[in-house]
């Protein structure tokens, strides 16, 4: 810690990382080391650019990215709420999807959002991804555009879908962007399990079985109030938690997060692996992921390691328990993922991200 404070190049952490955001809920003085890694990561950037591949992997980059390679795969009614989901909202208060989210917006295609109004602009990002990356004005920038959406929409209230943008909303931005959401802003497992424990959602059918969580690196800053909310739901769907290891504000990554600490997709690839191999090695029937990354990322693994329990969403789940069919493209949505990202990162090679003309450019590797 003092050698990364110092301003070294720890490489025995560094290039280790995973991203998981678990040094932050470990230290027991609170002195959030992930913010040290965060800095060495931004210096790596501007001194490196980052990979052809990595740029693709962004929502508002101008030429290919996932985003873009994934639209010919997406249903028709899956377009048309994307268009829907677009528009301003009426009221104050919305349930915002983030990135990810358009993705796979299948999820959030449930009757259980009947009383919300569901909000994605395809223009906006919370800058999470970014500011992983080391990329810090990029991230102050999304996020103090989505910040501005916001109040320009009359938005009062925030449902984050995605842990990631509900971190960033009231942790990340504010602490490393210097950017404050001046709106009321809750998480979805808060959501659903205010919606049970009032009664608008009545779980009424008893699933059977076992469940393993997938928690997000997010959990690490979320806390363990959230993380304890996810197993008393599972519970009350009638399921048996058996805990990976390890799991709650300490999980590993799902792979996602890997790419960090040396920009390789084989640390994608064998911490993702791994973490498959730990949800087996439970032995339950299923896994439960509540980040949209998580249940992305573990259920492409899933395709080349079978063996591993089938990876639902926690919507999913309680879907289910109120006798509503989910809407699941899997594993077609996963083969389809993984062909738009190697499409996007053709050709491969090194290049910079210009923060100030938004397009790929030269760097030094």
């Amino acid at each position: 810690m003092r050698r990364l404070a110092a301003g070294e190049w720890v490489g025995e952490v560094l290039e280790r990382c995973t991203g998981c955001m678990s040094c932050d809920a470990a230290c027991p003085n609170g002195a959030h080391p992930y913010g040290l890694l965060l800095e060495r990561f931004g210096e790596r950037y501007l001194a490196t650019g980052i990979p052809r591949v990595f740029c693709n992997a962004m929502p508002q980059r101008d030429g290919p990215n996932i985003w873009r390679g994934l639209e010919r795969w997406l249903s028709k009614r899956e377009k048309e709420n994307l268009e829907l989901w677009a528009r301003p909202p009426d009221g104050d208060e919305v349930l915002f999807l983030g990135c990810n989210q358009r993705l796979t917006p299948y999820v959030a295609d449930t009757a259980l959002f009947k009383d919300l109004e569901v909000f994605s602009d395809p223009g906006q990002c919370c800058g999470e991804y970014y500011l992983r990356l080391g990329m810090f004005e990029e991230a102050r920038r999304k996020a103090t555009g989505l910040s501005s959406r916001f109040r320009e929409l009359g938005i009062r209230k925030v449902i984050a879908f995605c842990p990631a943008c509900h971190n960033t909303m009231v942790n990340l931005a504010p602490r490393a962007l210097g950017v404050d959401f001046d709106i009321e802003v809750t998480g979805l497992v808060d959501w659903i399990s205010d919606r049970v424990s009032s009664g608008g959602i009545r779980p009424l059918r008893r699933l059977e079985g076992s469940v393993t969580v997938q928690d997000p690196c997010h959990a690490s800053f979320l806390g363990v109030e959230a993380v304890g909310k996810v197993r008393d739901m599972l519970k009350l769907l009638g399921l048996e938690v058996v805990e990976m290891e390890p799991s709650g504000v300490a999980a590993e990554c799902c792979g996602l997060g890997a790419s960090l600490g040396r920009y390789s997709l084989i640390d994608v690839t064998r911490t993702g692996l791994h973490r498959t191999r730990r949800s087996r090695r439970t032995g339950a029937d299923l896994t439960c992921a509540w980040c949209n990354g998580c249940y992305m990322v573990m259920n492409m693994f899933r395709l080349v390691y079978p063996q591993a329990p089938p990876v639902y969403h926690l919507l999913e789940l309680l879907q289910l328990s109120t006798f509503e069919r989910p809407r699941r493209k899997l594993p077609a949505r996963s083969a389809q993922l993984l062909a738009a990202a190697v499409e996007s990162a053709a050709p491969t090679g090194w290049a910079g991200f210009s923060l100030t003309e938004q397009r790929i450019g030269q760097a030094s590797a």
